[in-house]
């Protein structure tokens, strides 16, 4: 029954995650992984924990794995039990309980490791957040001799090469994101306010299975900016000719989403200075995108940003960063923006799954976005999108 209602990966690729959480396990002396997850954005927080158990809490979550053994899944609220006993691809889905974690304590107590050195995975590590503070005072507590060592970052190496079949999950995704831009190109009027253009960009892949991720969309004058990016919530205001639209669009199948960054403008051609960056914006993509290879070291892809500086233009966001259910490694800016340095010995594999999106901005504070999601390649980057890379017109 579960396999017609929710799509799943095949018991191969299921195996295959989990001999990597053994394996790891393995390399660091652990008896067991501990994981606890939060919702975050469209449950990208849940990303660990959906990985190894093909559910994604609305609340929070626990995951025991042991080394040895079968995992046990614990989900935040009673009356999500069932639909997550449904959609899990492991057996053991119990309700966690409220406040501490007693029947995760009592799990691990069965499992007879309280005493073993226990890896915990929490959310992105770039965030440091692993364990509720509260959470992991009654663990120490209930277990004063376990070894509690956090292994969150080593975990989420694990994530950052992508399986055929999450390839072609991720190409769903793409499709999806693709559709919104057609609804744009559609809809984008003056008049129209900026919640309704949104919600017309979502209904046209949510009418197709598809969830939002990332739904940024914000128009403003190109004579008098107000932004030089897209906001995360659309206003009230109403398009106007002239505007340009600044678009960050993430559209997901089950998790596994696309990522398109694209200009359009209102009733009006590009302005000269807004032409000059998406030019600008469009050479970097293609430098970049060939020098994002199969075996590339990060200071390749650091170099193919150099023309941005030279042109006197900064940047606002990443210019690259990587991508599969929630944000990965590695991100990177350009030379002299400040932006956090990738490890030096970094080199980018085959099937990573990365987002190239240039985001010049000029000196009197215009700039834009242009980007997309693809996969790393042996001859370089090849998106997974199919709309094309331009500045479009509409109305």
């Amino acid at each position: 029954m579960t396999e017609e209602l929710y799509p799943r990966f095949s018991a191969q690729e299921l195996a295959r995650r989990h001999g990597l959480a053994r394996k790891l396990m393995e390399d660091e002396g652990l008896a067991c992984l501990l994981f606890c997850a939060m919702s975050g954005t469209n449950r990208n927080n849940q990303a660990n924990i959906y990985y190894l158990t093909g559910y994604r809490d609305f609340n929070h979550s626990f995951l025991v794995f042991p080394l040895q053994g079968e995992p046990s899944l614990f989900v935040g609220l009673y009356n999500h039990l069932h639909n997550a006993q449904g959609m899990a691809c492991i057996a053991d889905v119990r309700h966690g309980g409220y406040g501490n974690p007693e029947k995760v304590a009592a799990r691990l107590g069965e499992l007879g490791l309280g005493r073993s050195r226990v890896g915990l995975v929490g959310v992105n590590p770039r965030f440091g957040m692993v364990l509720f503070e509260g959470h992991m005072a009654f663990l120490r507590g209930r277990f004063p001799e376990a070894e509690w060592v956090d292994v969150s970052a080593r975990f989420r190496d694990l994530r950052i090469v992508k399986s055929p079949e999450e390839i072609a999950w991720l190409r769903e995704g793409a499709r999806l994101t693709d559709l919104s831009m057609e609804a744009l190109r559609e809809h984008a009027r003056p008049g129209v306010p900026e919640y309704e253009l949104a919600g017309r960009m979502l209904a046209a892949y949510a009418a197709e299975g598809g969830e939002a991720l990332t739904q940024f969309v914000t128009a403003t004058p190109m004579a008098n900016p107000l932004t030089p990016l897209p906001w995360q919530n659309p206003s009230r205001r109403r398009l106007q000719a002239g505007d340009i639209i600044h678009t960050e669009i993430s559209a997901a199948y089950h998790g596994y989403a696309g990522q398109i960054l694209r200009p359009f403008t209102v009733a009006a051609d590009p302005t000269p200075p807004y032409r000059a960056l998406f030019e600008a914006a469009l050479e970097v993509f293609r430098d970049m995108s060939k020098a994002m290879r199969a075996g590339a070291p990060v200071g390749d892809i650091l170099a193919a940003t150099e023309s941005l500086p030279r042109k006197g233009l900064k940047i606002y966001d990443s210019i690259a960063h990587g991508f599969g259910v929630d944000l990965l490694q590695p991100s990177i800016g350009i030379p002299g923006s400040g932006y956090a340095a990738p490890p030096a010995d970094f080199r980018y594999q085959e099937n990573m799954v990365m987002v190239i999106q240039p985001n010049p901005m000029d000196s009197a504070g215009r700039g834009l976005q242009v980007g997309d999601l693809g996969v790393v390649t042996r001859e370089g980057f090849q998106s997974l999108h199919s709309f094309p890379l331009a500045i479009t017109r509409c109305g």
